[in-house]
């Protein structure tokens, strides 16, 4: 069996084309075959005992080193979430606005995969400006996740997967804690550009006092 998320995907080096278009490898046609195929064949002798070790075993100095995180693009800026806040990405669709609940924040119901989920903007609750925006857009719905809780929003661009070494992590600057801003938890370097990396626990509970 080619185990190639451990070598190309999220556990590996991150390199593999089809990051970018399925986010995580639990999302893959190859990982999932490969699920099929461990669950329908007979363990070999050795199994339990190898899996016992390998779970007991102290994780690996790099990945205590390494944070893997999900980039994005809302209009000009670049954020992050990590990894583990992804559930899945999928392709534009239409939002059904909710009669007297919809607006600038809460954008609607959408369908993924026959069932509705909240659609929200994080654009309004980042106080994005797309005034000067001026890079062209690859429209795709991001799903997270935390906790049981699940959110739906539009980005301009997912830039995949990527492992970002926690020493290259900035402090944000310091700001009023009632600004959106304050949802940022560091911030890093990619391709020449700065990145926020969001605090997945701020940001799922500031959108629970928003819409809730």
């Amino acid at each position: 069996m080619d185990d190639c998320w451990n070598h190309i995907g999220i556990a590996g080096d991150g390199s593999c084309a089809e990051l970018p278009r399925v986010v995580h490898c639990r999302n893959c046609e190859v990982y999932a075959r490969a699920g099929r195929g461990l669950l329908e064949r007979t363990p070999p002798a050795g199994y339990l005992e190898q899996w016992a070790l390998q779970l007991a075993a102290p994780p690996r100095q790099e990945d205590a080193d390494t944070l893997s995180a999900v980039l994005f693009r809302i209009a000009s800026e670049r954020f992050a979430l990590p990894t583990a806040a992804f559930a899945e990405a999928v392709e534009v669709r239409p939002v059904h606005r909710i009669p007297h609940r919809s607006g600038p924040l809460l954008l609607g119901f959408v369908n993924i995969r026959g069932e509705l989920q909240l659609c929200v903007s994080l654009a309004a609750l980042l106080h994005v400006e797309r005034a000067a925006e001026r890079q062209p857009a690859r429209p795709r719905l991001a799903v997270v996740e935390r906790n049981g809780a699940r959110w739906v929003f539009p980005v301009d661009e997912l830039m995949g997967v990527h492992h970002v070494p926690r020493r290259a992590l900035a402090a944000p600057p310091a700001t009023d804690v009632h600004d959106a801003a304050a949802l940022t938890e560091a911030l890093f370097d990619h391709a020449g550009q700065r990145v926020a990396l969001l605090d997945a626990q701020l940001l799922f509970e500031r959108l629970r006092r928003a819409i809730g």
